[in-house]
């Protein structure tokens, strides 16, 4: 019978688990995929440090993490980091401790390889797509991959992510029409730097992209089921921005699918992808619930 795996992926907001077990024939059988947000970017966009505060919440997900890997009897841990580390001068003193309490080293990966194994991910079960285009919308970081199959051909890890543009150019909530144009702007000037042909559609993974489709679909608490592999319009993410620029913070955090963890940069976010849908000319967002941890599993 194959052996559990555990791949921890430490991003800027979230810190995701995935368990699960690979069979002889490929198929991946999944028994956990957990996400926490524990934000170890916070401030560190502007201040270029992480927080002993964030530090130390990023580290509390790591202890219950592995608890729930021990239950599960995984006897190895894979573990990397990314853009929220990358940012931060300060990096190991969390990578150090996280990778003592795991058990295995916490590996601090590369943008070019985050955005690899983020469009593995998907090509994994999509070969029939050629082109493929792949977004991971993050908190610090945005990667955009084009590819053929399992090959890639371009693969670019953008210095832009949710938590990122919020902090440094949003004004509060509801932002203000001028810090909305800020950030569009400032979205579409980075993704400027990745030139792309005009392609109908974009797959796209991670919070941001996973929680725009909850929300178009009114949902109280989030379900795989319905959310995977759902085709959106950009006219209906367009009109979803507006609507969440248009609340208070509180009630953006009174919204089941945002919560605390996610309602002060889910504007920021969507901004985001729907620079990037214009950007490669796309009317339709396919929707994975799939990461780069999904790569990662042997």
């Amino acid at each position: 019978m194959p052996t559990t795996q555990a791949v921890i992926d430490i991003g800027s907001n979230s810190v995701l688990l995935l368990l699960a077990r690979r069979g002889p024939d490929g198929a991946l059988s999944i028994i956990r995929d957990e996400s926490t947000v524990a934000r170890v970017s916070e401030g560190a966009a502007s201040r270029g440090t992480l927080s002993a505060e964030a530090i130390e919440r990023t580290l509390e997900v790591l202890r219950r993490y592995r608890s729930l890997a021990d239950a599960e009897g995984v006897t190895r841990i894979t573990a990397v980091a990314t853009e929220g580390l990358r940012m931060g001068s300060n990096a190991a003193e969390f990578l150090v401790p996280a990778s003592e309490l795991l058990g295995a080293e916490v590996r601090l990966i590369s943008g070019d390889e985050e955005a690899r194994l983020s469009y593995r991910s998907v090509a994994l079960e999509h070969p029939e797509v050629d082109p493929l285009r792949v977004i991971d919308i993050g908190g610090g970081s945005t990667e955009l991959v084009v590819g053929r199959g399992l090959e890639v051909e371009q693969a670019v890890s953008h210095r832009l992510g949710s938590v990122r543009i919020s902090e440094l150019l949003s004004d509060g909530h509801p932002p203000s029409a001028a810090a909305l144009d800020r950030m569009l702007a400032h979205a579409r000037e980075v993704l400027s730097a990745q030139p792309l042909a005009a392609e109908p559609e974009l797959y796209g993974l991670a919070g941001t992209v996973t929680t725009v489709t909850g929300l178009l679909l009114g949902l109280d608490r989030y379900d795989r089921e319905l959310v995977d592999r759902r085709r959106v319009g950009i006219g209906e993410i367009a009109r979803l921005r507006g609507r969440l620029a248009s609340l208070s913070l509180a009630e953006l955090q009174a919204m089941p699918m945002l919560g605390v963890g996610r309602a002060d940069v889910v504007v920021g976010g969507i901004t985001i992808l729907l620079a990037a849908l214009e950007h490669c000319g796309a009317q339709t967002l396919v929707v994975r619930d799939r990461g780069l941890r999904y790569a990662l599993i042997q």
